[in-house]
């Protein structure tokens, strides 16, 4: 495959960048490790890898005025940072990772510093890309420039030589719009506030949450300044935001002549807030527009030869005929190489998930357009819905294998690691395959850091890796030294059996605990539910918590959150039982007319308690916390009226709740803060079974309809609050998590005691608790005596998750333990 472009532009980059790179490597060190640590390393620049033109790192030792010292070798700042990296991870086990003011790290540097180890020489894969066009607005839309340069050294470190450079575009938009003759008015109708420019920029939205406030789009085009000589310093090659024709449709009017496209209304939003405009690339006004764009933009952020531009985003051409849509790419392209000669136009390939539309032939059709020097294609989702499988390798477009994983910011335990492990090696070496690199895509960042871990490792390693061998190391970087072998052994063990219950499995959607989701009857399955194995995960949870008894491990940033993260998920994994026994308990009066009161009131109670403890864990750690992120909103506009604060609270609050204003597409980005669970969605849950007690004690039904227009008041009202909620972690978190052991995990708070049956179960006349051959999700016996504990009717369960509300006849049932209350009249 031909790749000149590319080729010629990584070199470019490498020899401007390397006067800077042993500077941009030395910043780091003293922000990352301490200004001490910057004369304890040698740092030396060197050639990339002959014939690839590749970036090359090296990890060596030598001695310095007679003191041996670690050398690090690169090709650039990049490639220096990954040297460091990687010595750090496997000669000092440390490792950095995503935390709140650090809390991520775990820095126990070794002294003195490693060295006499043999060479390590890894070549990279030629591009390591990062970031999804969702992800500035999820997860980075508040951040100020302290937050962003800690990002950065994060990507360096990572290998990240590619990233998407999306911040300040509206100071480029709007400059070009007014260039246009769009007044005031007309912009401010248009842009969608801060939390939701990610959609309005893909022509999906337009002015939800908004105005935008003149001071703090200038404010982000300074911090966009900043970001861009941060990554050019380290030598990253910026994806600028490219042209794909959605304007604002007051543009109509300056030019009543060209073919505009009404886009389909998307997220069920009405007209006002979307179904905007497209100009159509093959119209000649296309051309203009974007050489006028490109011009504005890269006279205020220069360029580095990338534009990323996603004209069809969940959306579809005018038509289907080949050569139209062959002309319709190369006019996004021409547009752009127009003003600049060297530019590759970056896609997104998400689009292409929809095959209804996107057939193989339409694809082929649609990618002809541009010189496939000239194009490179995120295949946005290739850990789990690979598109370059079924096209050929996008017919010879180069393309980069993206893990996506994470949709809206989910708070989950989950990924699939031992894809990860194999994916990129498959894609790299297939015959005819035009991979170019790796890249991270998740929607939202901060959760999950063992799967970002391993797949940015994928960018130097030849091989496919042993994920049970990995992981262990990972384990032993991630907490430090712990001086109790047992304990050392059983942080170890929890990792292993995380690997077997959380991540090994592909998740292609959003996915909620029921905590977070509208309160309903009956929720269904989610893919938690399903696919993660709550049973084992409880015990991986017990192993993780005797850390709780080293008094050094407790302060370690990464066991802090792992023990806080690992305990929410086994919560809200038992919430899914608890919550299938509270509709059950309803409808018994619903269908069977059932007097219910007595069970669905102590049902009720443990489900409000158990978000409170939910809640309470939350609120002892400073990654789960709403108020960051509502002080992030606030403080991105400190400086101006309390009118322009209040909006961009509700752009922060809205995002994470309805997402629009009714059926839009409520709680895809909610995630599991403390404030959130404990006042959002505890209002919710006890909006609705209030609701539901009411009419069990009057004898009623509940009127859905008039529900959920108490439940969307109620939302609405939230959203446009003003509360407070804490920015810094309160309670002692040992104390918060043996709590909830005692009282989730191990029940040792019982006052029920059971008697246990081998081999044994019920058939004959009894019922099922959950309903005919129902089985829990959980299987833990201690979790089954809780949900039988909680329920009054319940007679006792099996070790295999059934559980009964009646006596029967005891049978033999070999492997198999029947636990009953004693007494029985308990119930």
């Amino acid at each position: 495959m031909r790749f000149p472009a590319a080729i010629c532009l990584l070199a470019a980059v490498l020899v401007c960048c390397k006067g800077d790179s042993v500077s941009a490597i030395q910043g780091l060190v003293s922000r990352i490790l301490g200004e001490e640590y910057v004369k304890r390393f040698q740092y030396e620049v060197i050639d990339p890898e002959p014939g690839t033109l590749k970036d090359v790192f090296e990890v060596d030792s030598t001695k310095q005025d007679g003191n041996p010292v670690p050398v690090l070798r690169g090709t650039n700042g990049v490639a220096l940072a990954s040297a460091l990296n990687y010595f750090l991870k496997y000669y000092c086990y440390c490792s950095v990772s995503w935390g709140d003011d650090g809390s991520g790290d775990q820095l126990q540097l070794p002294e003195p510093l490693p060295t006499g180890f043999p060479k390590v020489r890894q070549v990279m894969a030629k591009f390591r890309y990062y970031m999804n066009v969702c992800t500035v607005s999820y997860s980075m839309v508040w951040w100020d420039i302290d937050r962003w340069t800690r990002e950065i050294d994060w990507m360096a470190l990572n290998g990240i030589n590619m990233p998407l450079s999306f911040t300040g575009q509206e100071y480029v938009w709007k400059k070009f719009y007014m260039s246009l003759g769009l007044n005031e008015s007309e912009i401010d109708a248009y842009f969608s506030g801060p939390a939701f420019l990610a959609w309005q920029r893909m022509g999906n939205l337009k002015g939800w949450g908004g105005p935008l406030n003149d001071a703090w789009i200038e404010a982000q085009r300074d911090l966009q300044l900043q970001i861009l000589n941060k990554t050019r310093e380290f030598g990253m090659m910026n994806v600028l935001p490219g042209f794909a024709g959605h304007v604002p449709d007051s543009i109509r009017l300056q030019y009543p002549n060209s073919t505009f496209i009404k886009t389909s209304n998307w997220g069920n939003f009405n007209a006002t807030y979307t179904g905007d405009v497209l100009l159509e690339p093959t119209d000649p006004l296309f051309m203009e527009l974007g050489k006028k764009y490109y011009g504005i933009l890269i006279a205020e952020y220069g360029t580095d030869q990338l534009f990323n531009s996603d004209t069809y985003n969940e959306m579809q051409p005018s038509s289907k005929d080949p050569s139209f849509l062959a002309a319709t790419n190369k006019a996004i392209y021409d547009a752009m190489a127009a003003v600049d000669r060297e530019g590759i136009f970056v896609m997104q390939g998400w689009l292409f998930q929809n095959t209804g539309f996107w057939t193989n032939d339409v694809i082929k059709a649609f990618l002809s357009g541009v010189p496939d020097d000239r194009m490179i294609i995120l295949d946005l989702s290739a850990e789990a819905r690979p598109i370059w499988q079924r096209t050929e390798s996008f017919f010879g477009k180069p393309y980069i294998y993206c893990l996506l994983h994470n949709f809206g910011g989910t708070r989950g335990i989950y990924g699939n690691l031992d894809a990860i492990s194999t994916g990129p090696i498959t894609a790299a070496t297939t015959k005819g395959s035009t991979f170019v690199g790796i890249g991270l895509t998740p929607e939202a960042i901060e959760h999950n850091p063992v799967v970002y871990d391993l797949m940015m490792e994928m960018a130097w390693r030849n091989d496919t890796v042993n994920v049970d061998q990995w992981i262990q190391q990972y384990a032993r970087r991630r907490y430090g030294n712990v001086s109790d072998s047992t304990i050392s052994a059983n942080l170890v063990s929890a990792w292993s059996l995380l690997h077997q219950c959380c991540y090994v499995h592909d998740f292609s959607g959003n996915i909620k605990s029921r905590v977070e989701l509208a309160p309903a009857i009956t929720m269904g399955s989610t893919n938690w539910d399903t696919f993660t194995n709550t049973t084992i995960m409880v015990k991986a949870l017990e192993l993780l918590l005797t850390g709780c008894n080293d008094s050094h491990l407790v302060k370690v940033g990464p066991y802090q959150y792992d023990v806080v993260d690992i305990t929410r998920q086994a919560i809200t994994n038992l919430f899914a039982d608890v919550q299938v026994m509270f509709g059950l308990s309803y409808q018994k009066w619903q269908f069977r007319n059932e007097n219910s009161t007595t069970e669905f009131m102590s049902i009720t109670n443990a489900m409000l308690e158990m978000i409170s403890d939910l809640d309470k864990l939350l609120a002892s750690n400073t990654n789960f916390l709403l108020g960051k992120w509502i002080e992030g909103a606030r403080n991105s506009v400190q400086k101006e009226s309390k009118e322009v604060q209040d909006l961009y609270e509700f752009n922060a609050r809205n995002q994470i709740t309805m997402w629009g204003y009714h059926e839009n597409i409520e709680d895809y980005a909610s995630k599991q803060w403390a404030g959130l669970v404990g006042d959002y969605h505890m209002r919710r849950w006890k909006l609705f079974s209030g609701l539901m007690l009411a009419c069990l004690m009057n004898g009623s039904h509940l009127n859905f309809d008039e529900y959920e227009n108490e439940r969307y008041a109620l939302e609405r009202e939230w959203g446009m609050e003003l509360t407070k909620y804490p920015t810094e972690p309160k309670g002692q978190l040992v104390d918060i998590v043996n709590d909830i052991h005692l009282k989730y995990i191990s029940v040792k708070d019982s006052q029920i005691t059971y008697t246990a049956t081998q081999d044994s179960e019920m058939t004959g006349k009894y019922i099922y608790l959950f309903g005919a051959g129902y089985k829990t999700w959980t299987k833990d016996v201690n979790q089954l005596r809780y949900l039988c504990d909680i329920n009054p009717t319940c007679y006792g369960f099996t070790s295999t998750g059934l559980a009964y509300n009646a006596t029967g006849t005891i049978t033999k049932s070999p492997s198999v333990t029947l636990y009953t209350k004693i007494p029985h009249n308990t119930f």
